[in-house]
């Protein structure tokens, strides 16, 4: 049985981030996984402004063998909660019990009726699949190489501004789709107090609507990652992927790297489940609701709390 726990400052964070490390020890991207793999960055993670998150975890002599956590955030203007499946981890030589079936129940009966949301990796997908979950999203990132390091770091911050200067464009019509909303106290938290990854925000105007586009280094600065975008035209959305690539190539950076969101969004729909999946693709799965249909969320690379 799965022992649950809604986390508190009294949390084990330390505990977590232990067990996160020995799970997945031999994983092909651990040195990524290990700089994110500290007490304060689940401390940060699991105290979104929609609450405390949920943790489920099995255990073997008070020793954690597995942990599956559940961290709530607002759905568009609503009210309503959507509840991301994330930290999905079982000691190697515990797994194939079905450790991560019961962890799982136990944090659907938690969050009741709420959406429920994952960027699993290959290994979690079949079990999400026998729970009743389904692909909602691909994000098929791509490669934009920028040639050449460009100008100096100091031109490419002075390009950059607040995120409360990028506040309206974050309010996105509520009828246009499902979202994590994007509130002040939400971008703060996501982007301005993350404790290990630094982002900037672009802000542009064109045709009298606004953007705004996040975006961060990666691989000691050789690459600028998109994280997302978001604007009131097609105008000006091309106008913040044109600041996202000046500022990535005037940070000196090799390759700028995006989805195209506009083609990723696939939604809950067949051929999205059959869709061929590559190894830099970013799956966003999401539970069924009781009368079967697949209630999905209009996902960027920023609610991949990886980025």
């Amino acid at each position: 049985m799965a022992e649950l726990i809604r986390i508190s400052p009294e949390t084990d964070f330390e505990e977590v981030a232990t067990f996160q490390r020995r799970a997945f020890g031999h994983d092909w991207l651990k040195s990524e996984r290990r700089r994110l793999q500290r007490a304060e960055y689940y401390q940060w993670k699991y105290f979104p402004p929609a609450g405390p998150a949920w943790l489920a975890a099995a255990r073997s002599q008070r020793t954690m063998i597995a942990m599956v956590a559940a961290v709530p955030f607002a759905v568009g203007e609503g009210g309503s909660t959507a509840w991301q499946i994330c930290d999905i981890a079982t000691d190697p030589q515990f797994r194939s019990r079905g450790l991560f079936a019961r962890c799982l129940a136990a944090l659907g009966e938690a969050v009741g009726n709420d959406r429920m949301f994952c960027f699993p990796n290959r290994q979690s997908r079949s079990g999400l699949a026998r729970a009743g979950y389904a692909v909602r999203t691909v994000l098929r990132i791509q490669a934009q190489p920028l040639g050449p390091a460009g100008r100096r770091l100091e031109a490419a911050r002075a390009m950059s501004a607040s995120l409360a200067v990028c506040e309206t464009a974050f309010r996105v019509d509520p009828g246009r789709h499902f979202h994590v909303r994007r509130s002040p106290d939400f971008l703060d938290w996501r982007y301005g107090r993350h404790p290990l990854n630094r982002y900037v925000a672009l802000h542009t105007e064109e045709g009298g609507a606004e953007s705004c586009v996040i975006v961060r280094h990666l691989l000691n600065g050789r690459a600028a990652l998109v994280v997302e975008t978001w604007s009131g035209s097609e105008d000006a959305m091309g106008a913040a992927r044109e600041a996202a690539r000046r500022w990535a190539k005037g940070s000196g950076c090799w390759v700028l790297l995006a989805t195209d969101v506009a083609r990723a969004n696939t939604g809950p729909n067949k051929s999205a489940a059959r869709a061929r999946l590559l190894p830099w693709d970013v799956v966003c799965y999401t539970r069924e609701d009781a009368a079967g249909t697949t209630e999905g969320l209009h996902v960027q690379l920023g609610d991949w709390d990886a980025v």
